[in-house]
């Protein structure tokens, strides 16, 4: 979390994929603040996501080129965009169309068990609450707010950036998380993340604004409220999970938890993003962008407001 789990350092990420490389270009691509993207250029690389080199020809403009450590991140990537390709996408549809060369298909990523190779689903994970808490308090002093979510949609339009956005800052990743664990009741929350509760109740807010939570009240007096995950919100835990894959592969320096368990096998849950046609992983040097769509500034303000219904039955008629 305190690598990508940052909106701004994941968009960054997210334009090295698309082969961009300078600074100029990434700042104008996203629209970003000068100074933001120094910040984040800099995290990327101090935690080796991102590689500074200099051009022979050029040695006052710099290069930032992926390292083997930010193209893992990919499967990240394609879960955060198959959610915003399934609820975000507009009438349009994705904004983005990759292709899958191993196969000839357009990609559309599923998330599969590594163990047993069964899709995963929310009602199939069982998550170690305690090993969350442990997780939250040690990190919880790095943690970053992000005031102006909306921002991340301001550059180019991608469901990348659509699913950030909905999803808000890190803490909003925790809730999720927390949600996707079986935790519903604010006092809940609030023990294990251990943040101003009036932080907390933003973040809830947020995500019941854009439909991933749906808040029901079970005392009037005073008001107290259960937090359960919508459709559209069990819908993300594939992002949930690559995320926590990524960060179980960082962690060399001691052994990995079994924190999150595949019900149906039973096994350790670590999870694949495959190609919905073909069943085999969908990499980073197997795949192509098919199609850009160019999104208008209407539209795309238009298209940031929340959807009630999937994109991906159209997607496959298409």
């Amino acid at each position: 979390m305190r690598v990508i789990g940052d909106s701004w350092s994941f968009l960054i990420q997210q334009e090295a994929f698309f082969g961009v490389r300078r600074f100029g270009d990434f700042q104008k691509n996203l629209n970003i603040a000068k100074n933001t993207l120094t910040d984040r250029l800099a995290l990327l690389v101090k935690f080796g996501l991102l590689e500074r080199r200099q051009l022979q020809d050029r040695p006052d403009i710099p290069e930032y080129r992926l390292t083997a450590r930010g193209l893992a991140t990919y499967p990240y990537a394609l879960a955060l965009m198959k959610w915003g390709d399934d609820w975000l996408a507009g009438r349009d549809g994705p904004p983005v169309i990759l292709k899958h060369k191993t196969c000839g298909h357009l990609l559309q990523p599923r998330a599969v068990c590594r163990a047993c190779r069964r899709e995963v689903s929310a009602a199939d994970i069982r998550i170690d609450l305690e090993n969350i808490a442990e997780t939250v308090r040690a990190d919880a002093s790095q943690v970053r707010v992000s005031s102006r979510p909306e921002l991340y949609t301001a550059g180019r339009p991608t469901s990348v950036s659509r699913t950030l956005s909905v999803i808000g800052d890190r803490w909003g990743f925790f809730v999720l998380w927390l949600a996707l664990a079986g935790v519903t009741k604010f006092e809940q929350f609030h023990g294990i993340l251990g943040i101003a509760r009036t932080t907390l109740t933003a973040r809830l807010n947020h995500l019941v604004e854009h439909k991933l939570l749906e808040r029901t009240e079970y005392q009037s007096r005073p008001p107290r409220h259960d937090y359960h995950l919508t459709e559209r919100g069990k819908a993300i835990c594939a992002v949930l999970l690559t995320l926590h894959d990524w960060g179980l592969d960082g962690l060399s320096e001691r052994p990995h938890q079994a924190s999150v368990v595949h019900g149906p096998c039973g096994k350790p849950l670590r999870v694949e993003m495959t190609c919905r046609a073909c069943g085999k992983p969908s990499r980073p040097n197997e795949v192509e962008v098919k199609q850009v769509r160019i999104v208008s500034p209407r539209a795309r303000a238009l298209e940031r407001a929340p959807s009630a219904s999937p994109r991906s039955v159209r997607l496959a008629k298409r």
